[in-house]
């Protein structure tokens, strides 16, 4: 311990010694380090991070699945959830709950709240203790009609009650409905769908009597709830898997509905927010990370240049030092604890960084469901424990090296050798350039990846979406949170439409369920007649929307044969449906879908005939391909959330005063849960957003690497071009012109950036294969991308070739030759 502590200060002395080196090496790994922390802290909010619940380690989800649906959400129906909760051996509680928005009426105030409609074991479940009052606790609230129990989310109280204790017993109104506050959820905890914070808890038996889903408790195809299970001690997820598997068989072989219906047991913080197969969340996540891991590489190389370099020059000290009894492993495990010093200033300065650049990730302002999503990307333990690992890692890492020649060098030699034969070592000069390859071949992949990412967010923003976004405004509403039925809210809809019509500058107004790429989505069973037979609970599911007449001339979606909706499409006319290309395709290939019938949600539904068919779109996210999709008339559709949609001449922000103004005197009190123009609509998180963000990421870690390489490059070549001093001196003096000299130094250069170059291609043609999935309308191997990326690395570096090799050519014969 004492000779680590002398070595430690010994190596701390050194760094201040080369304050310049020091500075310039320490930056390049704060610059690598801090792009890891960074990813790495949103990895952990995303993914790793626990909920502030007990037992979060034995937490899982029990995510449905039916085969060959293109859908389905991993929800489960209330009867499935009840069957495991009661069947499935092997975990200790099995809770359910279901997202929804309520409108609430408290103080002379309306707000629209994002809630949880809980199973009553929920809180119990979880270990959760109230803040205040009580929490929803008594089977009997999941039966329909239970008592109307509140509980607030700790934020949601304290900003809309300003932590008034005296909230407890309060009656406030719920969609219309008395409802008493009883409680207030415990602070920390947001709710268990993650990104967004619960804003208040309802039992799952009210919902029954506030919404349109009458038999959400009742039908076993009626699949709306999220399911969560809590393992008991001991039973591994494998184990829990079996049991559901036995009980789900069960229920397949006993109910129609859940034939080639499956349910999978997942890892909790592998369901955020969905449960997803495909493990596409983690992916991306991975896929960061290897990106931040290549920049830290190149960093490493980069300072592993540095500190052999350095190492080279204090030959001759070690030389003494080992002529007056120092060991070579002493002298090794020196130089070793150096670059660990170096690592950790620099692992220090990168956790600042990191710290920034997570705390500017989680003000990223994106709305869903007329809240503003959660990303909690702040510094914890684990984020601080990779930090320290990676710091001490790299310093090890860039120390190996120069230690290893160390104990390779005949220090009696370096002692009758002149500075000049110390530092021109064949074999370091070798390893110097061979970083530098590393380093050009990585930047190359970055940059190629993020000029793929940088093609896709191009395609992704002119690509087509089957409608015309600009110049329309989008106001999102659900009257029923202010108690409306539905004969009064259809009466208010019409009346929105006519008088928003009358405003100047509006060309198109129209009504719809959803918005293309907004949070709120509609999806049906679909039977075709004619069809094979399909069983009830395995046809497919398919997007769907609800639009009012003038939808299509509003968002602008040509109607390739028949007719869109018109006033006669009433609830007491036969119904009718418009499709689009895929959905044609799909279920009638080669024939034409006018006047075919299908029905939803049964079999024995009413019959919809198809009347129109619309040129294919984007309908959930930019990367729809091929997706079927169908509408169907407002009128004729269950009153549910409901989307204004206003073409105007101007600016649509424009539009927005005068918009709520109508709507706020048809219906005081009104919450809109979203308003924005479609433009701003699709920079979401499920239109643009991702590829941006994906975008930017790729870029700067591109863009940094980049730096760094084009860093090592000048490095090594002005090293050997300086080392070349006295070579240069007498081919000089013996005729050689100056364009000799710039063409020798060159050459050195380019042989870098060029092998470095092919490296990285070869490199980057494999990694690109892992991001294939992420792109929109470009090839993992596209030719443009490639060759443009490289003659651009090879155009720079040999333009950071270029600095040492002018100066090369002004160097003095004489001076040359007697340089030492």
């Amino acid at each position: 311990m004492q000779q680590l502590m002398q070595d430690i200060r010994f190596g701390v002395r050194m760094l201040i010694k080369n304050p310049t080196v020091t500075v310039v090496a320490i930056v390049t790994l704060a610059l690598g380090i801090g792009a890891n922390t960074a990813i790495f802290s949103a990895v952990n909010g995303l993914l790793l991070r626990p909920l502030p619940v007990e037992n979060a380690d034995r937490l899982t989800v029990i995510g449905g699945e039916t085969k060959g649906l293109d859908g389905g959400g991993g929800t489960l129906s209330y009867l499935d959830y009840h069957d495991l909760r009661n069947q499935a051996r092997g975990f200790s509680q099995v809770l359910a709950y279901r997202l929804n928005a309520v409108g609430m009426q408290a103080d002379g105030k309306t707000d629209a709240l994002l809630v949880s409609y809980i199973s009553s074991n929920y809180f119990r479940a979880l270990g959760l203790e109230p803040a205040l009052g009580r929490l929803i606790n008594g089977d009997a609230l999941e039966k329909p009609g239970g008592a109307p129990e509140l509980v607030l989310g700790y934020a949601f109280w304290k900003k809309r009650f300003n932590s008034d204790p005296g909230v407890i017993g309060k009656q406030v109104k719920l969609n219309g409905n008395e409802t008493t506050i009883v409680g207030v959820a415990p602070e920390g905890f947001r709710g268990l769908y993650s990104l967004v914070e619960m804003q208040a808890y309802l039992p799952l038996g009210v919902e029954t009597l506030w919404s349109s889903d009458k038999d959400l408790l009742t039908k076993r195809d009626v699949r709306e709830l999220k399911v969560l299970g809590v393992l008991e001690p001991g039973v591994s997820r494998k184990e829990a898997q079996s049991s559901v598997d036995v009980v789900m068989d069960r229920l397949a072989r006993s109910y129609p509905e859940n034939k080639d219906f499956s349910a999978h047991v997942y890892p909790e913080w592998l369901a955020r927010p969905e449960p997803d197969p495909s493990n596409s969340t983690v992916i991306a996540g991975l896929m960061l990370m290897a990106l931040a891991a290549l920049v830290l590489l190149v960093a490493c190389t980069n300072v592993a240049n540095i500190v052999l370099v350095r190492a080279t020059g204090r030959a001759r000290e070690m030389a003494v030092r080992a002529a007056l009894g120092a060991s070579r492993l002493r002298l090794s495990r020196q130089l070793l604890t150096e670059s660990i010093v170096l690592g950790l200033a620099g692992g220090a300065a990168g956790l600042l960084l990191g710290s920034w650049i997570s705390n500017m990730l989680s003000s990223i302002d994106l709305e869903a469901f007329g809240n503003r999503l959660v990303f909690d990307f702040t510094l914890d333990w684990r984020v601080f424990l990779f930090g320290l690992t990676i710091a001490v890692l790299t310093g090890i890492l860039v120390g190996l090296w120069p230690a290893f020649s160390i104990s390779r060098s005949d220090l009696n030699q370096v002692l009758h050798e002149g500075s000049r034969g110390i530092l021109a070592g064949t074999g370091r000069s070798i390893t110097r350039s061979v970083l530098v390859v590393v380093q050009v071949a990585v930047s190359l992949t970055l940059l190629v990846v993020a000029g793929l990412f940088v093609r896709s967010t191009r395609n992704a923003e002119h690509t087509y979406f089957g409608f015309e976004p600009s110049h329309v405004l989008n106001l999102i509403m659900d009257v029923r949170n202010v108690g409306f039925d539905e004969p009064r809210a259809r009466q208010f809809y019409r009346e929105l439409e006519e008088r928003t019509k009358a405003l100047p500058g509006v060309e198109n107004v129209s009504l719809a369920t959803s918005i293309p790429m907004g949070y709120v989505n509609q999806v049906k069973t679909v039977y075709v007649e004619g069809k094979t037979a399909i069983a009830k609970g395995s046809a497919p599911v398919i997007d769907c929307n609800d639009a009012s007449v003038d939808y299509f001339a509003t968002m602008r979606i040509p109607l390739l044969r028949g007719r869109v909706f018109n006033k006669q499409d009433t609830e007491k006319s036969p119904h009718v449906a418009i499709v689009n290309e895929a959905m044609a395709k799909r279920f009638w290939p080669n024939e034409d879908p006018l006047g075919k019938i299908f029905r939803v949600d049964a079999p024995d539904g009413p019959p919809l005939q198809v009347v129109g068919l619309t040129r294919q779109g984007k309908y959930t996210n930019p990367t729809d391909d091929a997706v079927s999709f169908f509408y169907l008339p407002i009128e004729q559709s269950p009153l549910s959330v409901r989307a204004l949609q206003i073409r105007t001449a101007n600016a649509p922000e424009a539009l927005i005063p005068d918009a709520e103004r109508i709507i706020h005197d048809l219906a005081p009190g009104l919450p809109l849960v979203g308003v924005e123009s479609m433009e701003q609509s699709l920079e979401g998180a499920n239109g643009l957003f991702l590829f941006r963000i994906g975008t930017r990421f790729a870029g700067a870690l591109g863009l940094l690497g980049l730096i760094l390489a084009l860093v090592g490059v000048y490095g090594v070549v002005s090293y050997a071009a300086a080392q070349r001093t006295h070579e240069i001196g007498v081919r000089m003096a013996l005729g050689a012109d100056r364009s000799h000299i710039l063409k020798m130094v060159l050459r050195q250069g380019f042989i870098l950036v060029g092998v470095g170059v092919v490296a990285g291609l070869v490199i980057a043609f494999g990694v690109t294969r892992l991001i294939a999935n992420f792109l929109l309308g470009v090839s993992p191997s596209d030719p443009l991308t490639f060759v443009v990326v490289s003659v651009f690395l090879v155009a720079v570096g040999l333009t950071a070739s270029l600095i040492p090799a002018r100066r090369a050519m002004k160097v003095e014969p004489l001076r040359a030759l007697k340089y030492e």
